[in-house]
């Protein structure tokens, strides 16, 4: 029913979590790896010469990484290479050992670092990978330079999993918390922006979120049309009937419309018996066939079931816009159009 601002929301929420992975990736490639060239100098003239090439070529390929990310603008590519860098440090720190055989204290942060680059899911699957190799290096000492003690690895392999654990329950209830509160918001949204009656959009949804996505989002609507629609002697139905028996004529009225449009129009009731349908890409020719094909149903309908020979008509009123700055004169000249209808005698479509 609203082409576009669900587009748009969307597109809030995935800037929001692109700039924390923005985040996250510039920190790891920064700091981490300033951090990794100390280190590397420091190590620079000791015994075992593996550390400090680990350190430096891990530190240069973040920064590289992070400077192709800044040139490109590609963020899930920047990110996907980060982790891999990520696993094959920390699988390289700990076939080496590190200073002094500590490369195991060193691994604790990278489980949360997976999990702000990648996801929950894939960093799930790509820590539960890590813990396996791990594994495998730590319990078979022949295929490493270093030397645990087992308990030593044990120990680790046990807390490495409970830290992997904990942040895959805060990312996960993180996101569930994230997707509840989106949903919450467009709940508000859609009642505030909804005719409780006929379940239609209404004038508030005009202004607050139809023409800023008019401006915003053009490609999405124009051409567009127009249709002003007002129901012929409503108030002498309910008069007659009673308002119980206007509120259903209204109600089917916009199961009609919903009926007859597309799911990218808009039908909005802006009155008590005045309606504006919004067709995106449509021309006033074929807004006047959408209009003819309504107005006749209409007339087919029997909107009363006390008094079933009692019909129900409506005049219409057709006008076009280009762009956003014409959709307010493009409204009332379709209004205007609507008056000529009912000046020519009702139950006809006038634009």
């Amino acid at each position: 029913m609203t082409p576009g601002l669900n587009q748009q929301r969307s597109q809030q929420s995935q800037h929001i979590d692109a700039r924390r992975r923005h985040h996250i990736l510039a920190f790891v490639s920064y700091i981490t790896s300033a951090v990794m060239f100390v280190y590397g100098y420091k190590n620079l003239h000791a015994e075992q010469w593996l550390l400090p090439l680990i350190l430096f070529i891990t530190g240069s390929c973040f920064l590289l990484n992070v400077l192709i990310y800044q040139a490109t603008q590609k963020l899930q590519r920047a990110c996907t290479i980060e982790a891999l860098l990520v696993g094959a440090f920390v699988l390289s720190l700990v076939y080496q050992g590190g200073h002094q055989n500590t490369a195991l204290y060193w691994v604790f942060p990278f489980p949360a670092i997976l999990f702000g680059l990648l996801g929950v899911r894939h960093a799930l699957i790509s820590n539960a990978a890590l813990v396996m190799i791990l594994a495998v290096m730590l319990f078979i000492p022949e295929l490493i330079l270093a030397e645990y003690k087992e308990a030593e690895a044990s120990r680790f392999l046990a807390s490495l999993l409970i830290v992997i654990i904990v942040c895959w329950i805060n990312d996960h209830y993180r996101e569930r918390s994230h997707q509840a509160m989106e949903l919450l918001q467009q709940s508000k949204e859609l009642q505030a922006n909804t005719d409780a009656l006929t379940g239609l959009a209404n004038r508030r949804f005009l202004d607050s979120s139809l023409l800023p996505a008019l401006a915003q989002q053009s490609n999405e609507f124009f051409p567009l049309a127009v249709i002003m629609c007002d129901i012929d002697h409503f108030k002498q139905l309910n008069d007659q009937y009673g308002h119980d028996v206007g509120d259903e004529v209204l109600k089917g009225v916009a199961n009609l419309f919903q009926q007859n449009l597309r799911q990218q129009d808009i039908a909005c009731r802006i009155g008590g018996e005045e309606f504006l349908l919004i067709l995106p890409h449509t021309s006033a020719t074929d807004a006047r066939n959408v209009a003819e094909k309504i107005r006749q149903q209409f007339a087919q309908q029997r909107w009363v079931t006390s008094d079933k020979d009692y019909k129900v008509t409506a005049s219409f009123g057709v006008a076009e816009c280009n762009q956003a700055e014409q959709f307010n004169e493009a409204v009332k000249l379709a209004d205007q159009q609507l008056y000529q209808a009912k000046h020519l005698g009702r139950n006809q479509v006038c634009g």
